[in-house]
Parts: structure tokens; sequence; C-alpha cells
């Protein structure tokens, strides 16, 4: 009988390895399963990362594209802005130029209209004698100067 319980113990210590190595095995695969199921998970969020990012530098581009033109429109407005500055001063020039044409014919006119009071150079003066400001003094009926009560001012001398 002794041979017997050896036989047995044998047996059951072989059927214990045998189911331990069913669970081991079972165990393992499970494992393995899982980690192919995380490794699956994590594949779809760099997925879903990658797909962000591509979103994101599209938009940086869209945005970096936007500041160009408006770099560039800001850079054609200025551009403008100079030549137009340039157009006025130019402008501005050529109506000084004739501004002080215009003052010297007048001073001209003046200077030969008995009824006007100038001084030697042809500038209009006052009863006092005081030249008067460019275009101040004010121009009565028919271009004659006015004072203040409305009469014809008189030039003294020849």
């Amino acid at each position: 009988m002794e041979g017997n319980s050896i036989l047995w113990i044998a047996l059951a210590v072989l059927a214990v390895i045998v189911v331990a190595a069913l669970v081991m095995s079972a165990s393992k695969k499970r494992r393995v399963e899982a980690h192919r199921g995380q490794a699956e998970q994590i594949r779809q969020e760099a997925q879903e990362h990658d797909r962000m990012l591509r979103e994101r530098e599209a938009r940086a581009e869209e945005a970096e594209a936007q500041a160009r033109k408006a770099r560039a429109e800001a850079e054609e407005r200025a551009a403008e802005a100079k030549r137009l500055e340039a157009e006025a001063e130019r402008r501005g020039e050529h109506a000084e130029t004739v501004r002080t044409e215009r003052d010297e014919q007048l001073r001209k006119a003046d200077a030969r209209d008995p009824d006007v009071r100038t001084d030697k150079e042809g500038y209009r003066v006052d009863e006092d004698g005081n030249r008067l400001d460019e275009m101040d003094s004010r121009l009565g009926e028919r271009g004659n100067p006015a004072d203040d009560s409305g009469e014809r001012v008189h030039r003294e001398g020849p």
C-alpha cells in the first residue's frame, strides 16, 4: 500500500502542478490580453493627440497667415500714407507759392489804388499808419477796405 500511496501522492502533486500551470497560463493570457487592450487604448489616445496637434498646427498656420496679411496691409497703408503726405506737402508748397503771388498782386493793386491807404511797400495801413496783417483788413464793397463805420478809407499822399 505504500507504493500505492506514493503513486497517489505523486499523482496529486502532478495534478497540482498541472492545475498550477493551467492557472498560470490562463493568468498570463489574461495579462497579455490586458496589455494588448492597454496598448490599443494608448494608441487611440496617441491618435487623438495627433489629430488635436494637427488641428492646433493648422490654426497656428492660419493665424500666422492672417498676421502676414495684416502686416502687408499695414505696410501698404503706411506707404499710401507716406505718398499722401508727400503729395500734401507738395500741394502745400504750391499753395504757399500761389498765396505769395496773390498777396504780391494785391499789394501792387493797393499801391496803385488811390482809395486804399498803404505804406511805401504797398502794405495796407490803418489810420495811424500801422501796417495791417495780410487779409486781416476786412474788404468792404468793391474790394476797398472799410473802417468800422463802413466808410471807405482814402490814401494819403500822391
